[in-house]
């Protein structure tokens, strides 16, 4: 009897999982293909399971490393950041980029040259051909159609991509540095 209630606690267990994943990835569906809707889950699934095996996280796309450390310096009453091309940046209270910004944080940007310092990953600042004002979310994919290189982005609390393909010219700054 009690290998069977072990058996079935197990069970739960890898099915609850296997349950929160499929959820987590449906939410999080970053494509527009639906073949690629289809595919995620299942490999989202594989690889949850094999981190939890192996005590590990989950890799995800990190920003670039614009920075050197050699335009960092630390001292004891003060920092020094020597980049090119800043702008001091404040955020709006609207949860798409919760818990990393929020109201109140404090940003540096940087101002690209090119679309080619524009990385997956990287935090993207965009004038929205959709809405008025600046809108700050993430790279999640780079392509290119008749028109050229185009960005795909996500806030990281939002379910879904942002609905428009985030051209070039609309690219205001690339987040380098936040203050708390």
């Amino acid at each position: 009897m009690e290998y069977r209630n072990l058996v079935l606690y197990a069970l739960l267990f890898v099915l609850g999982g296997l349950s929160i994943s499929l959820i987590y990835e449906i939410g999080n569906v970053s494509n527009q293909y639906p073949s690629d809707v289809i595919k995620s889950p299942v490999d989202s699934i594989t690889e949850s399971f094999t981190a939890v095996a192996e005590g590990r996280g989950i890799e995800r796309n990190s920003p670039a490393d614009h920075i050197s450390e050699d335009q960092i310096k630390v001292y004891g009453d003060k920092v020094e950041l020597d980049i090119q091309n800043a702008v001091w940046s404040r955020f709006a209270n609207t949860n798409s980029m919760d818990p990393f910004l929020d109201d109140g944080s404090n940003g540096i940007e940087i101002t690209p040259q090119s679309a080619e310092e524009i990385h997956i990953g990287d935090i993207i600042s965009y004038q929205s051909t959709r809405s008025d004002g600046i809108i700050i979310h993430r790279v999640i994919k780079i392509d290119a159609d008749e028109n050229g290189t185009y960005f795909t982005v996500k806030g990281d609390n939002n379910s879904l991509q942002d609905p428009e393909r985030v051209r070039f010219n609309q690219i205001k700054g690339i987040l380098v540095g936040i203050i708390y």
